[in-house]
Order: structure tokens, then C-alpha cells, then sequence
């Protein structure tokens, strides 16, 4: 007698994840609060890879740009992580870029707690789905997430990858031994004489700027005080840039709404001579800009603030002061650590994307060396 093989109907694995695209702004916008939930359960929750801060800078610098959003979800659809880009295209090239500029502080993917599915899922589809020539992240942490699971996937995939070293930003870890005795004895006795000889000027005093209230005048105080120097007579300050200025008040009116902002000015008998457009986060004291009075030079305002927020921070019980930007002498006065960033490119393995990258990393690079040598 014949018996038929049973067959055994298993039901279709659900797929691992998927990738959706969001174009244009309105899309990007309708993410905040998804976006948003994602960093704050993730390995980079800092200010700049929230929705908040990518929104003020698309505002501010690329108004009519229609952003692509890429969304990493489950199987179930929750979100893992996402990724925006601006297309460029330039003499046949098309670029997918970061939207970053130099007041973007560093750029991270927004990932939640799960990133290497999530850069995965990302990089499966730009490798995929989505046409461009050179990718280009800037000033992404040498070992934060994205740049460490991004470059081995695209590497594995044959598409070259170049690196350019564009910060060692600064930072101070905060506890034990106080910030300022790990300075130098001849940097402190500086400090001490520099504060005697400011006291004798006048009244001085440290301004705390907070609360919602306080944000117009904070970043009014300011945007004067930057542009009181070489900025302002050379035209580069903050405060001749309609698009600078709308930048900075929004971001300092969305940390004052999310209980984030310390804006700290050192005032002589009322007047700012300097201030920190700062941020407290996670137990981190940011600083995305600072200025002083350079007629007061003499006297070190910048760094007398630097000592009083510094000590301010240690009372909080804060983890760290992080510097932001690139290395300077006046924050290597403060003997911080540093957290190289760079611009990472992925290529696509093509003839003009090898050509690209040899040209770049290769080609320029040896160009640049035999010329220092013929100096």
C-alpha cells in the first residue's frame, strides 16, 4: 500500500528587517518623536544626533534641500536606527552627504539599542536600493558606531573606503583629582594673577542662563561678545549671518525646552566679556561655541569662565567636559584627552569610484608630501 508524503507547510520566516525611504522635509519632520525615543535608548545620546539639532541645521543652511531619510525597522516594524543624507551632484558625481556643516559638532547615525542591525540593514540598502557614487560622512567619531560597523561592511562588500583625520576634539573627564590642579602650576598662578587684575577693573560675576526665559538675552549676550573681536571686523562673526543666527537661537531654545541649556557668562559690573553657549547632557557639559572680549585679553576672561564652569561642573558631580571642535593651545591649558573624528568616504567599486578614491587618498596625499619636501 502507498502512503503519500505529508508535506509539511511551515509558515514564511518574517524578514529580518527592512529599510524604508523618507523623502523630502515634511517626512523627516514627522519622525521627531520616533526618532527622538530611538538615540535616547541608544549608544549616542548627545544632542547632535537628535532630530532636534538636524532639523535647526536643515533650516538653517539647506532650507530647500529635501533630505532622504533612511528607516532600519524590525520585522514587527519597530525602528532601529536612521540615517539622513542630502544628494549632491557635481560634474556627474552624485554624492550622498551627511547634512553637516562646521557648527554640526560631530555627526552619528541615530541608533538605537540594537546598531549593528541597524548599520546593517542601512548599508544593505545604500549598497542596494539607492544610486550614488561617494558616500561622505564628516567629522564622525573614530570609534563611535557608525564609523566602526559602517567601514568593515562596506570593506566586506569591495567598495573602498578612505579616512581624513579632521578633529582631535578636547575633553575633560571630571572627578577625582579637580580639573584645575591637573593643569600647570605656571598655567594656575597665571589664573590667580590674571583674576586679581580683572577684580581690580571692576564687579565681577558668573551669569547662569537656563530656563526658556533666559534665551533671547543669553544668546543675544552672546552673539555681541563674538562679534566685538577680529569675527566681526573681518566678517565672520555669528552675528552678521541671518542663517548662523537662526541656528544657534533655535538649538538654545530647544535645550532650554528640554531642561539641557547652561549658557554661562563672566560679567564685569554687569557687562558679558565672555560666555559659553553650552549644553548639560547625560552628565556631560557640551560646548558648541565660546567667545570672549579681546580688549580684555590681557586679563583672560575665556579661560577665567573656563575655570568657573569647570568648577561648576565638578559640584554637579558632572562626568565630563567635552570641548567640541578641533584641538586649541587655550584647551590644551586644561590637560584634556582626545577623540579623534574624521570624514569618512565609501566608494562604490566601479571604474569612476576607484578612480575617485585613488585620487583622493592616494593620488593627493603623494602630490601633497613631494611638494613639502621640495620646501
Amino acid at each position: 500500500m502507498r502512503h503519500e508524503a505529508e508535506l509539511e507547510i511551515l509558515p514564511c520566516a518574517e524578514p529580518r528587517w527592512r529599510v524604508d525611504e523618507v523623502r523630502g522635509r515634511a517626512g523627516f519632520e514627522a519622525l521627531r518623536e520616533e526618532w527622538d525615543a530611538l538615540v535616547a535608548r541608544g549608544p549616542v545620546d548627545e544632542p547632535f544626533a537628535g532630530h532636534g539639532w538636524l532639523s535647526a541645521w536643515l533650516e538653517a543652511f539647506a532650507p530647500a534641500a529635501a533630505p532622504l531619510v533612511l528607516v532600519a525597522r524590525d520585522g514587527r516594524g519597530g525602528a532601529l536606527g536612521m540615517a539622513a543624507f542630502l544628494e549632491e551632484r557635481r560634474r556627474g558625481v552624485i554624492r550622498l552627504v551627511a547634512p553637516a556643516n562646521d557648527h554640526s559638532c560631530r555627526v552619528e547615525w541615530a541608533l538605537g539599542p540594537d546598531p549593528g542591525s541597524a548599520v546593517a540593514a542601512i548599508w544593505g540598502h545604500l549598497r542596494d536600493r539607492v544610486r550614488w557614487d561617494v558616500l561622505l560622512l564628516r567629522d564622525v567619531p573614530r570609534d563611535g558606531p557608525t564609523s566602526t560597523l559602517l567601514e568593515p561592511l562596506a570593506r566586506a562588500d569591495r567598495h573602498p573606503t578612505g579616512r581624513w583625520e579632521s578633529l582631535r576634539s578636547p575633553r575633560i573627564p571630571l572627578g577625582g583629582v579637580p580639573a584645575e590642579e591637573r593643569t600647570s602650576a605656571k598655567f594656575r598662578a597665571n589664573l590667580r594673577r590674571r583674576a586679581r587684575r580683572l577684580a581690580e577693573l571692576g564687579a565681577v560675576a558668573v551669569r547662569r542662563a537656563d530656563r526658556v526665559e533666559d534665551v533671547e538675552a543669553a544668546v543675544s549676550d552672546f552673539l555681541a561678545v563674538e562679534a566685538s573681536g577680529w569675527k566681526g571686523e573681518g566678517g565672520t562673526a555669528i552675528a552678521l549671518d541671518p542663517a548662523l543666527v537662526r541656528f544657534y537661537r533655535r538649538i538654545a531654545r530647544d535645550a532650554a525646552a528640554r531642561g539641557r541649556l547652561a549658557i554661562r557668562a563672566l560679567t564685569l559690573d554687569g557687562r558679558a566679556i565672555a560666555v559659553h553657549l553650552g549644553l548639560v547632557h547625560r552628565g556631560v557639559y557640551l560646548l558648541p561655541k565660546t567667545a570672549y572680549d579681546e580688549s580684555l585679553g590681557h586679563v583672560s576672561p575665556g579661560q577665567l569662565l573656563q575655570r568657573e564652569v569647570l568648577a561648576e561642573c565638578e559640584a554637579r558631580g558632572l562626568a565630563a567636559f567635552d570641548f567640541l571642535g578641533p584641538d586649541m593651545e587655550w584647551k590644551r591649558d586644561w590637560a584634556p584627552v582626545h577623540a579623534p573624528h574624521d570624514w569618512l568616504y565609501v566608494y562604490r567599486p566601479s571604474v569612476a569610484g576607484r578612480a575617485l578614491h585613488a585620487l583622493r587618498h592616494r593620488v593627493r596625499p603623494a602630490v601633497k608630501e613631494a611638494l613639502s619636501w621640495r620646501r
